[in-house]
């Protein structure tokens, strides 16, 4: 031992103390005496002894000293099965040393394994510390690995997207499962994702995928116009992350990582047949990473740094949602109608061939020109027309499809007994359908009668012969056999008060 040469050295030959020289070694006085006595007790001089090396030296002063056990032969990691592994997502080296340890339990410690690792792997390159100034700024991305929905019917398995927001400032997170990455699917995860933390932040940070950017540019990007008016709607501004650059958003791709280790990884033995199922085991588990308080930050959670943080300096919620809207510019065919979902909406007839602008929500179909709406339709979810009657041109009203209501409310606004005569021609078949054509041309006959008061006659007269066919009251009409008819008033019940009730009548019957 080194301290053991410069003890005697101190003490025999400088004549140091044996206090001060142990205060000067770091040693204890006991340990400097009993260093003395065993010197004496060797028989060597003090040169024999600083002649020796210190391994000698101890082993002529402390003969009887423990020798160390040999080292345990330890197994060394793989560590080109490590560096593969470390490229699989969401794999760690503290996973990978746990699985090295319950294979080798005597193996070495996880800073050696850390040592070895940082041998192989190839250092990462340096990244700059960010501020995040409150409720500023939230970031957005889809998670790689997401979970799957299982039709319960036909063991169809459908993967689903992983939505995921966090904020910049206090580490907020919300998630979601997805059909897909689309532009209705993205838009409305940010409208429930405001929703979930009750605020919305000054700015977003979104990826450059397509529904948020329809062409990127590294300094001037051309956003989704739907992205911005959902944007626009809640008066947060996008901002989203340059094309190749992940660390432009590097909160949200760190919460991608805990989502794959604390989310898909604790779900990844369930099976969920419903995405409404999905999505409420999903909210349990963000609602336990938000609430796990944090070691660094004294203990506290993400939640309650977003209450301290982030929501004072947010912006409020409005009163309603967002509703999903998407823009379409569609050229209007020669049946003044427009596309949309194979289902076809029409507009003035006027704008037959000119380009518009088309707002599909999930119930309404609006059509703007010149930033003026010229027509607006409920959405149909199946192929086929919605055609208004005041888009269509004159000549083409003619030609409208008709129905048994639509020809009685015709009907009656020619007269009472022309509504009579119609409901009688239908009341005649088994099948109304049958009537339909028998019916047009009463109401048609009689809408083509000059004088409405004599369609009303001819049609009483009709009723009273029985003769409802078409034939017979288009006769009726020519011949104005109907205005020859003295009309004879319609016997009522006569109110008068010598007349006795139904009471003295029961009385007569009884006696």
């Amino acid at each position: 031992m080194k301290r053991i040469r410069e003890a005697l050295r101190l003490i025999i030959e400088q004549g140091v103390s044996r206090t001060r020289a142990a205060r000067a070694l770091g040693m204890g006085k006991t340990t400097i005496l009993e260093m003395l006595a065993r010197f004496k007790q060797s028989g060597l001089s003090l040169s024999e002894a600083l002649a020796l090396s210190d391994s000698g030296l101890e082993s002529r002063l402390y003969p009887c000293a423990i020798v160390p056990p040999p080292p345990i032969a330890r197994r060394e990691p793989d560590m080109e099965h490590v560096a593969s592994e470390l490229k699989r997502p969401g794999v760690t080296m503290k996973l990978l040393w746990k699985e090295y340890r319950q294979e080798h339990p005597e193996g070495i410690g996880y800073t050696q394994f850390r040592r070895r690792v940082h041998r192989v792997v190839p250092p990462v390159d340096l990244v700059m510390h960010q501020d995040h100034k409150p409720g500023e700024n939230a970031m957005v991305d889809y998670s790689g690995n997401g979970l799957s929905v299982v039709d319960a019917s036909s063991g169809e398995v459908h993967g689903q997207e992983l939505f995921v927001m966090v904020w910049a400032c206090s580490g907020l997170c919300y998630c979601e499962a997805q059909e897909s990455q689309k532009l209705p699917d993205w838009t409305m995860g940010h409208v429930r994702g405001f929703e979930y933390s009750g605020c919305v932040p000054k700015t977003m940070t979104p990826d450059c995928l397509r529904s948020a950017v329809t062409k990127a540019h590294r300094y001037d990007p051309v956003l989704n116009r739907t992205y911005v008016e959902m944007c626009t709607y809640y008066g947060t501004v996008a901002v989203p992350a340059r094309a190749g650059h992940p660390r432009d958003k590097g909160k949200v791709e760190g919460m991608v990582r805990i989502v794959q280790q604390q989310i898909v990884a604790v779900l990844r033995n369930q099976t969920f047949h419903t995405l409404l199922d999905l999505n409420g085991a999903i909210r349990k588990e963000v609602d336990r990473i938000n609430d796990t308080p944090m070691p660094g930050y004294g203990a506290r959670s993400r939640r309650q740094l977003f209450e301290e943080l982030d929501r004072p300096a947010a912006l409020a919620l409005p009163e309603k949602a967002w509703e999903y809207q998407l823009w379409l510019v569609r050229r209007v065919g020669p049946d003044y109608c427009v596309e949309v979902d194979h289902h076809w909406y029409s507009v003035p007839y006027q704008l037959a061939g000119t380009s518009v602008e088309v707002c599909v929500t999930g119930t309404a179909v609006t059509v703007y020109q010149d930033q003026q709406r010229v027509a607006v339709h409920g959405r149909m979810p199946r192929p086929g027309y919605s055609i208004q009657e005041s888009h269509m041109p004159p000549a083409h009203l003619h030609c409208l499809p008709e129905n048994l209501d639509r020809l009685l409310y015709r009907a009656q606004r020619i007269g009472p007994w022309v509504c009579k005569l119609v409901q009688a021609r239908i009341d005649a078949v088994i099948q109304p359908v049958a009537a339909w054509r028998a019916c047009m041309g009463l109401v048609r006959q009689a809408e083509n009668c000059p004088d409405p008061a004599q369609a009303e006659r001819a049609a009483r007269y009709a009723l009273k012969q029985h003769l409802i066919s078409c034939h017979r009251y288009e006769q009726i009409l020519r011949s104005k056999v109907a205005e020859a008819e003295p009309e004879q008033e319609e016997l009522g019940v006569v109110k008068h008060t010598n007349l006795h009730g139904m009471e003295l009548w029961a009385k007569a019957q009884a006696n």
